[in-house]
């Protein structure tokens, strides 16, 4: 019998980016000490910029980070499939949690790809990033039972999925898979930066109507 895995959800992880993080660290702690209100949007507890577009990106230190993201952007693009395509980074923020702060379940809306680094992770940190499967999807699979009836809790059943934290570790994944940010158990501050991207077409008509 032939197995067809139909809609999964990709989610992409590079473990080790190879960032100039001592000059990232000191412009985060810049831009929060330059607007220490910041901002609260799904956040609980902790700091948060407001955006970065992408024109600002290109002169100041975000620049390699940037080259970066969009250099996995594309990779996990045209592994999805995308062709005849430009991307490009819609907005980036700044995160800053200490002890007891995390983010709240919610999306990315207005973007294909949602994103994030992680600048500054102190040890034994935890709060994860966790991933979830849409809730009406959770309802229809679970219908007549819960864990105890599956005999393998992962991948294909799971409906939620936890990525840990690790310095200069980058996650890509769409933009409408619901997450959420658990809560730091450290003293010390983990800093993050998120990140959406928007795909354009390249592919255009050259045909301009005459009279």
């Amino acid at each position: 019998m032939k197995t067809e895995l139909l809609f999964p959800t990709p989610v992409w992880i590079e473990n080790k980016c190879g960032i100039d993080r001592d000059k990232l660290l000191d412009f985060a702690y810049f831009v929060r000490d330059e607007d220490p209100d910041g901002r609260v949007a799904s956040n609980e507890g902790g700091w948060q910029s407001h955006d970065f577009i992408d024109e600002v990106m290109r002169e100041n230190p975000l620049s390699e980070l940037r080259f970066k993201i969009l250099e996995l952007a594309y990779a996990a693009c045209d592994e999805w499939g995308f062709l005849d395509y430009s991307l490009r980074i819609s907005n980036l923020w700044i995160n800053i949690n200490k002890r007891g702060d995390s983010n709240l379940l919610h999306t990315h809306p207005g973007s294909v790809l949602a994103g994030v680094y992680y600048l500054k992770v102190p040890e034994c940190c935890m709060g994860p990033l966790t991933l979830l499967r849409d809730f009406r999807e959770q309802q229809m699979k679970e219908c007549w039972g819960n864990a105890s009836n599956f005999e393998r809790w992962e991948g294909i059943n799971v409906n939620e999925y936890d990525i840990y934290p690790e310095d200069d570790k980058m996650i890509l994944f769409p933009s409408w898979v619901p997450h959420a940010v658990g809560k730091s158990n450290s003293d010390d501050d983990r800093i993050s930066i998120s990140f959406n991207i928007i795909p354009f077409s390249n592919h255009y008509h050259a045909i301009y109507p005459t009279r």
